[in-house]
């Protein structure tokens, strides 16, 4: 018990002056150990507020568009380790995704935005999946989202699920797999596409 109070204690010493520091090499020479103390729901809590904190940085995304910066990827890790840091966690992507990137081009921002769907299907595979397709369906009825990145996500979903498909998940994604201004470009003329094998799945 004593050892693992010790433990803990060390976790939350640790990532708190790593979070102070803010030095990216710093973070990386240490990366096995912060996955390691990322078991612990308060050190979880403590990273996602650093990690707010630092993606809050307009310039924050500048040039890293074809990789995942080491921030997202230990919020995937902490959507893995904590169920009940899911809707924290999704509401943390939210923002990232409605936020104004207008310092990028076009095609920076859009890659971006990607980026933050692939975090939201991972935390939709961990378990956090009416919700994130809510969103989804919010963002095509509201047209708060390009087209070309709703159906980036139905193509994820699609990879990363399988039938049998709850009523729920068919009532909140059926809408954007039979919107054709999604989904015509994911579909083929044999209908051997995933998209297709899902509404015929659904009764058509």
């Amino acid at each position: 018990s004593s050892g693992i109070n010790a433990e803990y204690g060390n976790a939350i010493e640790k990532t708190h002056k790593l979070a102070k520091l803010d030095d990216m090499p710093e973070w990386l020479c240490n990366i096995e150990t912060v996955f390691k103390y990322l078991k612990y729901p308060v050190v979880s809590m403590g990273i996602i507020k650093y990690c707010k904190e630092v993606t809050m940085d307009s310039s924050y995304f500048k040039g890293v568009t074809d990789s995942v910066p080491l921030h997202l990827i230990m919020i995937d890790e902490i959507a893995n380790n904590h169920p009940l840091h899911h809707d924290t966690v999704f509401q943390f992507l939210k923002q990232l995704f409605e936020r104004s990137h207008e310092h990028l081009q076009e095609l920076e921002q859009i890659e971006i935005r990607k980026m933050i769907i692939d975090r939201m299907v991972h935390l939709l595979c961990v378990g956090h999946v009416i919700p994130v397709i809510q969103y989804m369906k919010y963002c095509l009825d509201n047209e708060t989202a390009d087209k070309s990145l709703i159906r980036h996500f139905a193509a994820e979903v699609m990879e990363v699920t399988t039938s049998p498909y709850s009523a729920e998940f068919i009532a909140e994604f059926l809408p954007i797999a039979k919107n054709p201004d999604i989904t015509a470009p994911l579909r083929n003329s044999n209908e051997s596409d995933s998209i297709s094998q899902f509404i015929e799945y659904c009764g058509g």
